[in-house]
């Protein structure tokens, strides 16, 4: 049985790590969530929301030099500042 291309990224995406880094003030992170949830629910990668405030955020925003938000971190490297657009998040998970 093949596979078609759109299941072969899905697959590949299944082993990626998506972070979205967030603040309580900031108003497009929404945005930016939703679509990283929407995405998540398709290709099955981990994703986490981590607040800037928090310890694990700050120590993302730091080791990166992250100075807005939202900022999408995939695979430890950092891949967005703002939300991207569906079509460039799905060719970040692809790739």
């Amino acid at each position: 049985m093949g596979y078609n291309l759109h299941e072969v990224y899905v697959m590949a995406a299944k082993d990626k790590h998506v972070i979205l880094l967030v603040s309580q003030w900031c108003a497009t992170c929404p945005d930016a969530d939703a679509l990283w949830q929407k995405l998540q629910k398709e290709y099955g990668f981990k994703y986490e929301v981590l607040d800037v405030a928090q310890p694990e955020g700050r120590m993302w925003a730091k080791k990166l030099v992250i100075r807005a938000v939202p900022s999408t971190i995939i695979d430890g490297k950092l891949a967005f500042v703002g939300v991207p657009s569906e079509e460039e998040a799905r060719r970040a998970i692809e790739s």
